[in-house]
């Protein structure tokens, strides 16, 4: 079963304080930890996204041609789920708190053995990213085999300078929801060294505790920085504008973020959906949702309900159960899967025989 990272289902609440080593989803929000660009080269991210977008077109065409599964819910009701293909994969860094980004998606952290274990991760070749608070961020990749198993060992260097290690320690601080301790930790990276990682991650903190006008400071200066974290700190930006109220600005800004990153930046098309869906665009919004899902790697099942709510407040039943289903395929035995299994009954009974 995949963790969902938020406790709850405010998730448009969420997305500044995600974190995903440098790509973080969102804060708050699925808590999602923040999702922007890794220190990963352009060429190694062109290929991710083109992998992933070859799996996105594999699943979708397997989904259809495909008769559904069946599977049995907690209640004993079989329910028919998408064929999504995945492997397993356990990583071994030999320190507690790492956290694991798969395709600068964040997909956990290690637990006191310094083992993840991750059963379900969609198959296909992907760039890893680990981070532990006092060591070096480690890159590397892996091939994750649909169907099979396999293990990565990390191993890690001591971080070159204090300024990492106070950014790592802000990183963690607000991945536990310690904002204001976070901003402390920020400030004394950006003191030592002036770098745009820092700069994000604090605007992130601040944008939760609704300092708008230093958060936007700062993300202005990471913006104007450029480099590899661009899209990160222009989506930040328009994650800003939406926290502001102002949902038109952030539309544009989400669009701006996704035309730098060449449409692979889940974090963007997440916060698009939920600004367009604010402003009452279902359509436009529901197509957000599904491609920021596929690029997130299903690593949020609450974005499947938040689909699915969409869709049920738009009555486009069918759809919506649907989501329902994918969001209990991936936490069957989660907070809301009963009251999501009582959902799917209402609306199964609401569509027209």
């Amino acid at each position: 079963m995949i963790n969902v990272r938020s406790s709850s289902l405010l998730v448009k609440a969420a997305f500044t304080a995600r974190t995903p080593g440098t790509q973080r989803l969102t804060g708050g929000l699925v808590t999602p930890r923040r999702l922007g660009v890794l220190g990963v080269s352009a060429v190694r991210q062109f290929s991710a996204s083109v992998c992933l977008l070859g799996l996105l077109v594999c699943t979708v065409a397997q989904t259809n041609a495909r008769s559904q599964k069946n599977r049995r819910s907690t209640s004993g009701k079989t329910q028919t789920v998408a064929h999504v293909r995945t492997g397993a994969l356990k990583v071994a860094t030999g320190h507690p708190d790492s956290v694991i980004f798969i395709n600068n998606v964040r997909h956990g952290t290690t637990n006191d053995k310094g083992e993840l274990d991750l059963p379900h991760v969609m198959a296909g070749s992907f760039p890893v990213r680990v981070r532990t608070v006092g060591f070096a961020d480690w890159s590397g990749s892996v091939v994750v085999i649909a169907g099979a198993g396999r293990s990565l060992k990390v191993t890690q260097q001591q971080p070159s300078d204090e300024a990492t290690t106070h950014f790592q320690k802000g990183e963690a601080l607000r991945d536990k929801g310690k904002n204001k301790d976070a901003v402390d930790e920020y400030r004394q990276a950006l003191a030592l060294r002036p770098f745009s990682d820092a700069r994000i991650g604090l605007a992130r903190s601040l944008i939760t505790l609704q300092d708008f006008q230093e958060g936007e400071k700062q993300i202005q200066a990471a913006i104007k920085a450029g480099g590899a974290t661009a899209v990160e700190a222009q989506t930040v930006l328009a994650n800003l504008r939406r926290h502001q109220g102002l949902g038109d600005e952030s539309i544009v800004e989400y669009r701006k973020a996704l035309r730098l990153a060449r449409g692979n930046s889940f974090e963007a098309h997440i916060g698009l959906a939920i600004a367009l869906d604010e402003q009452g665009n279902v359509d436009e919004a529901v197509k957000e949702y599904r491609i920021g899902i596929i690029q997130d790697m299903e690593t949020e099942p609450i974005l499947y309900y938040q689909l699915a709510e969409i869709l049920e407040k738009a009555t486009r039943n069918k759809e919506a159960i649907e989501a329902y289903r994918n969001y209990l395929r991936l936490d069957p035995e989660g907070e809301y899967a009963s009251a999501v299994e009582s959902i799917i009954e209402r609306l199964k009974e609401e569509i027209p025989k």
